[in-house]
This record gives C-alpha cells, sequence and structure tokens, in this order.
C-alpha cells in the first residue's frame, strides 16, 4: 500500500516544521494518538537514527526509527512489524502565496502487507488524513497565537 496527502497551513514552515518534529506531543494534538515515547531523553531536534515508540489506537504499537532527515522540510522513519515494513515521510514546502503544505506519505511492503492492507488499510489512511489535517491546524493556531 502506498498513501500520500497533503494539506496547506496559513503558518510558515517553520511553525509547522516545529509542530511537525514535535512528536512527543502529537498525542495531545492527534486523538488517534495514545502515545508517542522518544527513546533519547529530554527534548531535543530529531536526529537521524532517533527512536520512537508510538502506540495509535487500534493498531500494534511499534518502534520508529528516523532514517531520513532534511532539517526543516523533510523526515522520514521506519517501523517493522512480522511481515510488514512501514515507511513515513513527513514533508513541510513553502506554499508560493505564504504559509506552507505539509504532504504525509506512508508506504507499507513485505510478505504480509496485503493482508493487513485489507485489515487495516482503511483505518490506516483516515488516521494519516487525520494527522495531516491535526498537525497543519494545530500550526495555523499557534502561528495565530
Amino acid at each position: 500500500m502506498r498513501y500520500e496527502t497533503s494539506t496547506t497551513t496559513t503558518a510558515e514552515p517553520s511553525r509547522l516544521w516545529a509542530v511537525v518534529s514535535d512528536v512527543e506531543r502529537w498525542p495531545e494534538w492527534i486523538e488517534v494518538y495514545e502515545e508517542v515515547r522518544r527513546a533519547e531523553p529530554g527534548p531535543r531536534p530529531l536526529k537521524l537514527g532517533d527512536s520512537a515508540h508510538v502506540k495509535q489506537r487500534g493498531l500494534a504499537a511499534g518502534d520508529w526509527t528516523v532514517t531520513e532527515l532534511d532539517d526543516g522540510s523533510v523526515f522520514g522513519w521506519q517501523s517493522r512489524q512480522p511481515g510488514v515494513r512501514l515507511v513515513a515521510r513527513h514533508i513541510v514546502t513553502p506554499e508560493p502565496e505564504g504559509g506552507s503544505r505539509l504532504t504525509l506519505q506512508l508506504e507499507m511492503t513485505g510478505p504480509l502487507s496485503g493482508a493487513v492492507t485489507m485489515l487495516l488499510g482503511t483505518r490506516t489512511r483516515s488516521y494519516v488524513d487525520l494527522e495531516c489535517a491535526r498537525l497543519t491546524a494545530v500550526a495555523a493556531e499557534q502561528h495565530a497565537a
């Protein structure tokens, strides 16, 4: 399964990036996240190789490792479950007229990815859509404050 969604916000790219990369606060902002706990202690920017334990409602918990990072614009991370590899990318780009765009990409591969997509594909895509909408909304709220 491959899925991509995007939306825009009035927040400047640096504000959107600050929200997107603050993964431990996602449960405050996105109701389907039950827990995001970084392995590295203390508040600090994401770095390549950082990992976090993530639990979303109705999905198996997993450990995600940052495998791609262009600070301020892109971070990608991946997780493995039995028979499935998940790769998620978060891309922040400036909009020509001001504000910014968040694009989220999710790819699920592996021998069990077809079965998992049949069972959980609709839920997974709706969670990605919700994440995109909530992160851009939080960035816009913070921008307006």
